[in-house]
This record gives structure tokens, sequence and C-alpha cells, in this order.
């Protein structure tokens, strides 16, 4: 199974902070310095100022928006609560106290100041911007929708208040409005990789993947540089069976981060498909060695163990798998299948009898116990699970056909020509189930019926040597 990367969502833009025209008094050169971008000096400064002037809101404010851009936020909520308890009619101080509050990671105090920034000035984008940022960080992605639908009517520009108002909708499960949004966001900022990195997954997951994969083949031609382009991509090939476009997807997600698990992991899906084992298994290493988490990098080596016969190395694969995941049921169930291959039968059944207390309609469960079961005689617990997997798998013929030998074990030969007889009418021409019934026939006298079966079977596989032999004894010029 492939792994989808999570949506790779774009920084929620630093929340805006806004200067306010220039003071011709004292405070000029610090407004000077913060216009330049020297934080330090402006401070400095404007704290000069402020000490002259401590009940001037202005300065007050100045000097916060400069705290605040100098991550000083302790200080920024200190000058800028002054500057509002000074004029509480200033929607810029409001606006940039809440971002002080955001940065302190008081986000009900951050949003009740973006609040009052909007409510003084409902035409100012800034706060509706932040106030959106805040409520999608705080799950409340309705209001989110609301305010990032405000300041992008606002500010049409914002490319980041559209990207973030697809993730709000794309989060309350409304992906078409999702992929309207990101298209505009893709729209004002066509280069943006990240807008258009979530504009192809919002489409992938609306069932659109021939669009997704036309967003992201764009963005990989335009040269983008985030992996996740990539591996996105190569998740589309890989799905559609093109694993040779999956492997240089891939790749180039390595290129570009060599320690990207996931691209890794995928590779070994690609390369496995394309029957490579040895650059499977090396993908899958590498996969496991960047995350040691990554339980199905783990379960895929196992598996590629089991099938080369080296079930020794499948179980030590498979308990890697379950000591990174402890609850995984592939990793679980497979070791079984492992720890069966090397005649440790007692464990492995304990170990799905684990697994069958929580996955009780799992058929494959069933029958791996159903057929342990039957191989070590134990036909009274082969024949309940049977039973149990007739039932979640109504049509599966060889279940039908071992329950009916199960049956003639018990001497209950009406039950096994009943389950020999599903069998057939599910496979008519299933060979083995038909010598069964012409042993049953024969076992009740009805030689005519079994010598019907033996030609049946042999009919439908003229190498079944056992029906061979049986028509023989009982017709022996044939």
């Amino acid at each position: 199974m492939a792994i989808r990367l999570h949506r790779l969502v774009p920084a929620l833009i630093a929340v805006l902070v806004t200067p306010w025209p220039a003071l011709a008094d004292v405070a000029s050169d610090g407004i000077k310095a913060f216009n330049k971008g020297d934080f330090p000096t402006a401070i400095k400064q404007l704290s000069a100022a402020v000490k002259e002037k401590p009940n001037d809101a202005a300065l007050q404010a100045w000097l916060g928006s400069a705290q605040l851009r100098a991550g000083q936020y302790q200080a920024a909520v200190e000058s800028l609560g002054k500057a509002v308890a000074l004029d509480p009619k200033m929607p810029e101080a409001e606006n940039n106290l809440g971002s002080a509050y955001w940065a302190l990671k008081k986000a009900p105090e951050a949003i009740a100041h973006y609040q009052q920034a909007v409510f003084l000035q409902p035409h100012y984008p800034a706060p509706h911007y932040n106030l959106g940022t805040a409520y999608l960080a705080t799950k409340d992605y309705d209001n989110a929708v609301g305010e990032f639908t405000a300041a992008a009517e606002l500010d049409p520009k914002n490319a980041d208040a559209l990207n973030n108002l697809g993730v709000a909708y794309e989060r309350k499960g409304k992906l078409p409005d999702a992929v309207s949004a990101y298209e505009k966001a893709v729209a004002v900022k066509p280069d943006d990789q990240s807008f258009g990195l979530n504009l192809a997954l919002a489409l992938r997951a609306a069932g659109r993947t021939s669009e997704a994969a036309k967003q992201l083949t764009r963005l990989a031609a335009a040269g983008a540089k985030l992996p996740a382009v990539y591996v996105n991509r190569g998740l589309i090939q890989y799905e559609q069976k093109d694993y040779l476009g999956g492997v240089a997807s891939f790749r180039q997600a390595i290129v570009l981060d060599p320690r990207n698990w996931a691209a890794q992991y995928n590779l070994g899906l690609c390369a496995r498909q394309l029957g490579k084992p040895a650059e499977a298994k090396a993908a899958f290493e590498k996969a496991a060695l960047l995350n040691p988490k990554a339980a199905n990098a783990h379960i895929n080596l196992g598996a590629m163990e089991l099938d080369a016969g080296n079930a020794e190395e499948a179980v030590t694969h498979f308990a890697a798998a379950l000591a990174a995941a402890p609850d995984s049921y592939p990793a679980a169930f497979n070791l079984g299948l492992a720890t069966a291959r090397l005649g440790k039968n007692d464990e492995a059944l304990r170990i799905w009898q684990t697994l069958l207390k929580t996955h009780l309609e799992d058929a494959a469960l069933h029958e791996a116990l159903a057929s342990t079961y039957f191989r070590l005689h134990r036909y009274d617990q082969a024949r309940s699970e049977y039973e149990a997997l007739v039932g979640l798998r109504p049509n599966d013929v060889i279940a039908h056909n071992n329950l009916g030998l199960i049956y003639e074990e018990f001497g209950q030969l009406a039950q096994a020509v009943a389950a020999y007889q599903k069998a057939l009418a599910i496979k008519p021409a299933y060979a083995p189930a038909h010598n069964n019934l012409g042993v049953v026939y024969e076992r009740q006298g009805k030689k005519e019926a079994a010598v019907a079966e033996y030609r049946a079977a042999l009919q439908a596989d003229p190498k079944l040597k056992d029906a061979r032999s049986n028509l023989e004894r009982l017709v022996p010029s044939e």
C-alpha cells in the first residue's frame, strides 16, 4: 500500500504587523529605524520617546510594534496593552496586540484582540486574515472560512488568504469549495509551489486524479523544489500502474531530500512491482533506517523474505514492524505466517487467536487458523474456523472443499456431500471436489454416482492421480 504524505500546508504566514504614519516629533528617528528593519535601534529610540511621553498612545503602539518584530513578545504585549488602554479606538494596535499574544501561544487573548480590531475597522484586511489563521489553528473552521473570505474580498490579491481559505474548506470536508479557493490562490501566485501542491492534493481527494496529475506535472516541469510534489506525483503513477514513472518521481524526491523516508518506501513498492527485488529491498531498508516507526517498510521486507523462503529473516522484520506499531494487524498476521513456516505452529496459533479477539470478521485470519488446525489434524477446531470462513466468504471454493473433508473425518457424510456440492456450484470444474464427492458416494454405496464424479474430476484435470486411481479401481477397463 502506498503511503500518502500529509498535506504540506504553507506556513500560515506570520501574523501581519502594521506600522502607523510617521510622527513628526521626538520619535522620528525610531520610526525611521523601524521602517528600515533595524528593530533594536527602533526599540532603543522609541523607548526614550515613550519615557518622555508615557501617555502617548501612538508612541506606545510604535514601541510595541518594534518589540513584536524583534521577537520581544511579552514586552510587546505590555507596550501595546498600554496603547489600547490610552486609545481604545486603534485597530492597528489591537491587531498587533493580538499578534503578540499569538506569538506567546495565548490563542483566546489573541482572538479577542483580533476581533476588536475587526470591530473597530471592518474594512481592515490584516485582522481578518490573522483572525482566520487563529480560528484555523484552533479548529474553528466555520469562523476561519468567514474571516479568510472577508480578507480575500478586501484584498483579492491576498493569495495566502485564498490558500488558507482552501485549507479551512478542506478541513470542513467541502472539497469543491477548497479546490475553488486553491485555484484562485494559484491564479494570483502561479509560481507558489505550496499553493499548487495543495490544489493538486485537493483535486486528488475529490477524485479528479487526472487534473491532480496535470497540476503536479506542471509544478515538476517548473522545477519544483518541494519533495512532496514528486512524492505525490509518484503515488498517482503507482496507483495507475506506471511503476517506471513512479520510480523516476520518487528518485527525484530523494535527490531533493535524501532523508525522505516516504519517497524511499514508495520507491521500494514500485521496484517490487517491476520485479526488482534487490532495489526494492534496498529502498525499504533505507526507509526503515530513516524512520524507525515505518512499520510498513519492515512488513514489506518481511513479505519479501517470506516469498524467498527465508522465514527466520521474515520473523525479524515482522517483529520490528510490531515494535514500531504494536497495533499493526498486518505485522502481527504476517508474523504468524512466518512463525508457522518455521514449524512453530502453536506460537503462530497464539498470535492469530489473539488477533481474532479484535478481528472476528477477518476472513484471512479464519483461513490461516483453519488451514493450520487442518494440517495439525485438529479437525474439531478446523471445522469451526472453516464454518466461520464460509460464512464470511461464501464463494470460497477451497474452504467448502476442506470443510467437506473434515465432515468426512467425523463421519458426517451428508454434510460432506453438501459441502462438496457447494464448492462445485461455485466452480463446476473444480476437480478435487468432484473426486472427494466421488469418494463419499463410494462410501455410501453409490457406485454409479461415484464413477460419474471421478470422470468429471478427470475431465476437469486429467492429471489428478487420485481421481484416476479411484476410477480404475471401480471401472478397471478405464
